[in-house]
């Protein structure tokens, strides 16, 4: 159960630090740049698609490569939301108390909805592993720790019961 926490529990706490790496020191400023020069031939009447121009097609493949602020921001705060939370839940699993039960479903649920908002960022020259991989193996870490920490409080209310 801890190593498997201690294996999931990495990734999903890491998973902030990589996307950061991947997307870089700009945060969204070029984004943002991107997305107003796109408005603003938007609004002269300019079909977009139709335009020659390298800087305006440089402008659409950033908007198209680059993942929504949201994701970017809830998948890091959900990783190390969901890390801290394992944690507790291996606590109380060795204190033997029922609201185990009720955390490693949560545990579960939270790093599900880790890996299914990750963004899937394309690699860089020293970007590491892809954070959408880097999430599913938090997932499968920190899942197979709840699993365990769940059947070892159900076995330990199967011995009560047999005394």
């Amino acid at each position: 159960m801890v190593l498997v926490f201690l294996v999931g529990g990495t990734c999903s706490g890491l998973l902030f630090k990589n996307i950061e790496s991947r997307i870089g020191s700009d945060d969204y400023s070029i984004v943002d740049k991107a997305q107003q020069q796109i408005d603003d031939l938007k609004k002269q009447g300019i079909d977009i698609t139709k335009i020659d121009d390298p800087q305006v097609k440089e402008s659409l493949e950033i908007l198209e490569k680059v993942p929504p602020k949201w994701k970017v921001d809830t998948a890091g705060i959900l990783g190390i939301a969901v890390t801290v939370l394992a944690f507790v839940m291996i606590v109380i699993a060795f204190m033997k108390k029922n609201a185990v039960r009720a955390v490693s479903l949560l545990v579960i649920v939270l790093s599900l909805a880790m890996w299914i908002i990750a963004p899937d960022i394309e690699a860089g020259k020293y970007s590491g592993i892809n954070p959408k991989t880097m999430a599913l193996i938090g997932f499968l870490g920190l899942a197979g720790s709840a699993a365990f920490a769940f059947m070892s409080y159900q076995l330990y209310l199967k011995k009560l019961s047999k005394n």
